[in-house]
């Protein structure tokens, strides 16, 4: 059995003066939990899981590569970073000349496509360190020391 305590005005206005759904309460609740799970994601440390790192044999044999085939990828990886590298150098250089006789919004975007270039011949000469090495998860500093500067013994 139902029971009826409002009666047949108050549900009138409460249909006519929804402020719950006038401030879209539902969606503003589902919001403001989303942020605050992001902010805590964000500032407040989470346990770290230990993934299966994958070996580099692994992943040759889950891709069915070849030698021939990791050969070709490794120097088109290392291709693409020094394409990226001369990209990079001749988009600073217009960025100099825009400094010079252009205006401050161009070279500001020059600086940036600089940037964003490098950026992307670092991924690049990663990959091509991580191939050249046959071990994936190399850390920066390995590539660092061993990949861009070249010592050996350290």
């Amino acid at each position: 059995m139902k029971k009826q305590s409002d009666s047949r005005i108050l549900n009138v206005l409460k249909n006519i003066f929804n402020v719950r759904s006038w401030v879209d309460y539902d969606r503003m609740r589902a919001f403001t939990l989303y942020l605050g799970g992001g902010f805590k994601k964000m500032f407040i440390p989470q346990p770290v899981k230990k993934s299966n790192t994958e070996s580099f044999k692994k992943a040759v044999a889950m891709q069915k590569l070849t030698e021939s085939d990791i050969l070709a990828r490794q120097k088109g990886l290392y291709r693409l970073s020094i394409i990226m590298c001369v990209f990079a150098a001749s988009i600073f250089g217009y960025s100099i000349y825009q400094m010079l006789y252009g205006s401050l919004r161009a070279m500001i975007v020059s600086h940036v496509l600089t940037l964003i270039a490098l950026v992307l011949a670092f991924r690049y000469h990663f990959w091509y360190y991580q191939i050249k090495e046959r071990k994936l998860g190399c850390t920066f500093r390995e590539w660092y020391k061993h990949g861009l500067l070249g010592r050996k013994n350290e």
